[in-house]
């Protein structure tokens, strides 16, 4: 299971690794089938409207309505499949800094190409949002986990956001591996936990807490 790294292998770089391996169009394969059935029934949903026109306009039986509904089901399923492989060929895949040992630009890998240097000036912050949704029943594993890494530019733009693996990241580590990395620059580095509680079939939602510095 992947897990991101820090590289110090290239005397000149270094590489926070955030994903690796696979390339974008077989990551976009592996994510494909689990939000198939979502696209579909949110495509459907969508083509109501259409449905209530057809109906009080043409009054049609329900073939044609059917029918209907199973192609907004697959132009749903379309676009989704174009956005996820579209988004897996923007990803970004690794941050590399240079020089190593006091970096003072940041070039942003993805998945199909490498982004123009920046200087480290132009970075304000970097930060670690951890999402955790626990289960209402203790002593059971967390329901959902986010992790998601940002990186915010002078401009007010931020870099594409980047997801991390869930179950395998030490937010902990990767913030601290940060901090040292981009002391140096002075460039602001924080992690962000949230955390909230699954709420019983029974009550309503039950809210959480937050740790870390703040983004």
């Amino acid at each position: 299971m992947h897990r991101v790294r820090v590289d110090r292998s290239h005397p000149d770089v270094v590489d926070v690794v955030l994903r690796e391996g696979a390339g974008p169009l077989v990551f976009a394969a592996r994510r494909w089938p689990g939000e198939a059935l979502a696209s579909l029934v949110a495509g459907a949903v969508c083509g109501t409207p259409a449905y209530v026109v057809m109906a009080l306009a043409f009054m049609p039986g329900p073939g044609p309505l059917w029918a209907a509904v199973g192609i907004a089901a697959v132009l749903g399923l379309l676009v989704n499949t174009l956005v996820i492989v579209y988004g897996a060929f923007r990803d970004v895949t690794r941050l590399r800094f240079s020089p190593a040992a006091a970096p003072d630009t940041l070039t942003v890998v993805r998945s199909a190409r490498t982004d123009r240097p920046r200087p480290l000036a132009d970075v304000r912050q970097i930060w670690i949002e951890h999402s955790v949704v626990e289960s209402y029943v203790r002593g059971r594993k967390p329901v959902s986990v986010k992790i998601t890494l940002y990186v915010l530019l002078r401009n007010g733009h931020h870099v594409r956001p980047a997801a991390l693996p869930p179950w395998t990241t030490d937010t902990t580590a990767l913030h601290q591996e940060l901090e040292r990395i981009l002391a140096p620059a002075g460039v602001q580095v924080d992690l962000v936990v949230r955390r909230r509680v699954q709420s019983p079939p029974w009550m309503g939602v039950s809210g959480g807490g937050s740790t870390g510095g703040g983004a």
